[in-house]
Order: structure tokens, then sequence, then C-alpha cells
């Protein structure tokens, strides 16, 4: 979750800085094993009951609602239309996660207490099996390589930070991050995480 997304790396000797987005992607994702994140994730929404009952919170309509504001943001469609041209599709990635959630609400079946304490568990798995700290050593070596595409990705994405804030803060995005934190889910770090990364001071 130190996501996003989105964050991350591995150091890798004589790396040519005309490297492209796409072999800059493919050395990052190599060391979130995200095959094995899957497979927690899975069996976390199959097994236990307050990951369950999250994941049905994330496919009903109000959520819905949020990751339509979120993917409306025009600034977004520009950035997904740059990387794409660079064989790196952030609008498949997007449209996964919008499958995998789908657009059929789902109510729950129980309150979940504040600690959420199999989240928590479900996430220390997959922190276990991902190298997030070494992803994210390579991801600042990018950043300070001149010539990298993902340098630049980093900061079109870092010149957004009044429509981020904005998004964050819309009524139907608030409603679900409160939702979530209710549940559990420790959206203020993950928020934290990303401001750090891209350079904002006022989360």
């Amino acid at each position: 979750m130190k996501l996003l997304p989105i964050v991350l790396a591995f150091l890798c000797a004589g790396f040519a800085s005309a490297a492209t987005l796409r072999e800059e992607f493919d050395q990052l994702l190599s060391y979130l094993n995200m095959e094995q994140v899957r497979a927690i994730y899975n069996r976390y929404i199959e097994t236990d009951p307050e990951v369950a009952e999250i994941y049905a919170f994330l496919q009903t309509n109000e959520v819905d609602q949020a990751w339509i504001v979120l993917i409306s943001q025009p600034e977004l469609r520009t950035i997904t239309d740059w990387t794409e041209v660079r064989g790196v599709s952030i609008r498949d990635y997007l449209n996964s996660i919008a499958a995998m959630l789908g657009l059929t609400p789902i109510a729950a079946s129980r309150t979940v207490g504040k600690n959420a304490r199999s989240w928590s568990a479900m996430m220390d798995e997959i922190r276990s099996v991902s190298d997030i700290d070494g992803a994210y050593q390579l991801a600042q070596q990018f950043i300070a390589t001149p010539g990298s595409e993902f340098a630049e990705l980093h900061q079109m994405v870092e010149e957004l930070h009044d429509v981020f804030h904005e998004v964050a803060e819309h009524p139907d995005v608030l409603r679900v991050s409160n939702q979530l934190r209710a549940y559990g889910v420790d959206v203020d770090r993950i928020l934290e995480v990303i401001y750090m990364f891209f350079g904002w001071h006022d989360h």
C-alpha cells in the first residue's frame, strides 16, 4: 500500500540514462511480487470476514462515485495518454482495479472494530513478500537520473498537487475514506506516503 500505486526500487549497476519508462516500470514491478500479493489478497477475501467486508464496501455505488471523481480528472487522462505511448498503460492498471471491484453494491454483513486486525495482518503478509524499501530506492535513483522517463512521469504527477488535494477533499471521496477509516484501514498513512513521495508538504 506504500502504493499508488503508487513508489519503489532496486539498485541496478550501470543503469542507462536512456532507459524507457517501460523498462523502468518492469524493474520496479519485479520487486513487488505482484502474483504473490494477489494470492494473499484473494485468500484473505475468501477466508477472512473483516477483509471480505472491506472488499464488499469497495464494490458499492458509494465507492464507484468516488472512483468516477478520480478518473474524470482531465489531468489524469493527460498522464495516461503520455504513459501509453511509452508502453505503460496506466489505464489498463486502473481498469483491472475496476474490473476486480465491479459495480454491483454488496451490503456489509457486520460492523468491524477499529483495529481491523485481519486487514493489518494481510498488509503485513503483502509487505513480507514485497521489497518495498528496495523498490523505493530504485524509484529515487530513476528520479535523480537525467533522461529518465520515470523521473518525467514523477514530475508530471508532482505538479498535480492541487488536483489531488481537491479530489481527496471531494465529498464523495471523503465519505469513502472516512468509512475505510472506520473499518481500520490506515488511510492517513497511505496519504502521508503519497505526499512524501511527491514532495507535497501540506498533508
